[in-house]
């Protein structure tokens, strides 16, 4: 329980901490639980990110992985926990929210931000408030920001404007570029979050002004912190990664995600919440404001299909290559998607895509359930890996006895790929301007990559667009290069 002092202090300043509340043995199973459901890539800059799965809304993000995996879910329920924040908030308390946060080595800050009704870090939608709070209660929105590593100066420990939770500050919409967001310096999140938009908020705070309190912490310890306190962390500046997990709760008297009583259940994120729903981890609920339930609804076809594909997502088993694994394939996207509706590729373009439209396209007309059946039937009899992969082999799309392609030929095919991308036609591509000067985003010119590769046969770096910035000195590079290396 919180000594008086320590309740003061959160009154006074908006957070308390650090605070030890966890057993370690608690703190391992949710760390093992996310590093089993999650994967190391490397982005273009060479910067590497840990992605995650949510199961529930099946989308790539670190967001309330507490709706499908239960140690995140007790972690965020302990009776020791709840009985801290009852001191500070009362018995009504509703788990809304659960976000991973690893920032690898190399990665920014996290820029000062509050959180009051919005959950947003680029000017999406601002019609769409997360939550309405009820205008009898005063406005709450706690945040319990577990270590799940230590986290210091070095790699990114979190810092309070104490006191700032007594004033809300202007958003400013619109007023940075995306790329001076608030979770620019997270990649991961900013994949999630910003996607393609061009500017960013940011608020009406000078830190001069106020007093900045670091606060370091051991894996294990929590702080907890009104979201209407501002908050920012620093960079990791160390080669050690820092891991750490919040959860967020509210009285059952505010609405979350409320648009969707109207049937919109797209948030201001593009996230899907149709299926999220809110655990009552104290108290009551006499409002019937939100979707509360104490577990997720998936049938056991589902649960099944969902722990088989994380098998497969982050590289547990063996795939042969081939037939088995266009399967796979096929199936996974027929389970989540139904009906391939998507206009077939170019096979000569889009090799890859082509041969995945053909494994989809087969499925047409089979039920998401049987698709779900036949899927965990086929990856339950496939070998185990003793270790987690952090990476997947591309399948090389070329033969070895075929002849090599010339510079001329890749020329050719850059020529084509990008007229069919920006829908013009061959002519007006100039194979001696820039890449960037056609307006390719970060996704596109991967993407470019990614099926060059496996219309050549070989894995190429995404950095190559930027050491060679023209489809002329791409192309001679390759052609040169390739055969040698491969």
């Amino acid at each position: 329980m919180f000594a008086q002092t320590q309740i003061k202090h959160f009154q006074e300043k908006g957070w308390v901490g650090p605070v030890d509340i966890f057993s370690s043995t608690e703190i391992t199973a949710v760390k093992e639980c996310l590093e089993a459901n999650s994967r190391t890539i490397e982005e273009a800059d060479g910067q590497q990110v840990i992605t995650f799965y949510n199961n529930v809304i099946n989308l790539e993000t670190p967001r309330d992985h507490h709706l499908f995996h239960k140690p995140i879910a007790e972690l965020f329920k302990h009776s020791k926990l709840i009985q801290h924040l009852n001191q500070i908030a009362g018995e009504n308390l509703l788990l809304w929210y659960t976000n991973v946060f690893c920032k690898m080595p190399g990665q920014g800050e996290i820029k000062w931000h509050q959180a009051k009704e919005f959950y947003t870090s680029s000017d999406i939608d601002f019609e769409k408030k997360t939550l309405v709070y009820s205008q009898d209660e005063n406005p709450l929105n706690l945040t319990v920001w577990v270590a799940l590593e230590d986290a210091d100066l070095e790699n990114g420990c979190m810092r309070f404007a104490n006191g700032s939770h007594k004033q809300i500050f202007k958003i400013l919409k619109g007023s940075v570029p995306a790329s001076e967001g608030v979770f620019a310096g997270i990649s991961a999140h900013k994949t999630v979050w910003q996607k393609e938009q061009q500017y960013s908020l940011s608020y009406e705070f000078e830190e001069n002004d106020w007093e900045i309190e670091l606060v370091p912490v051991k894996a294990g310890q929590a702080i907890i912190f009104t979201e209407s306190t501002m908050h920012s962390s620093l960079p990791n500046l160390s080669q050690r990664r820092r891991l750490a997990i919040i959860g967020r709760y509210v009285r059952p008297s505010t609405q979350v995600y409320p648009y969707r009583w109207k049937g919109d259940f797209i948030d201001e994120n593009a996230h899907n919440i149709k299926r999220h729903f809110c655990i009552l981890v104290s108290g009551r609920d006499d409002y019937g404001h939100n979707v509360v339930r104490d577990w997720n609804d998936l049938d056991e076809t589902e649960v099944e299909f969902q722990i088989m594909s994380n098998l497969v997502r982050f590289g547990h088993v063996n795939i042969p290559e081939g037939k088995l694994q266009l399967e796979i394939y096929g199936l996974d996207k027929q389970a989540l998607e139904g009906d391939c509706q998507d206009q077939e590729p170019n096979p000569i373009l889009h090799p890859r895509k082509y041969i995945q439209w053909q494994a989809w396209n087969q499925y047409k007309g089979l039920s998401s359930t049987e698709a779900m059946k036949r899927y965990s039937q086929l990856v339950a009899i496939l070998p185990r890996k003793e270790t987690q992969a952090s990476t997947y082999n591309k399948t090389n799309t070329r033969k070895i006895d075929q002849e090599l392609p010339t510079a001329a030929d890749i020329q050719a095919w850059l020529i084509s790929y990008l007229a069919e991308l920006l829908e013009i036609t061959p002519d007006n591509i100039e194979v001696k301007i820039p890449f960037e000067r056609y307006g390719l985003s970060s996704l596109e010119g991967t993407g470019l990559i990614g099926d060059l590769g496996d219309w050549l046969g070989y894995n190429i770096v995404p950095t190559l667009l930027y050491e060679y910035p023209t489809i002329e000195a791409l192309a001679q590079h390759l052609a040169k290069e390739l055969p040698v290396k491969a």
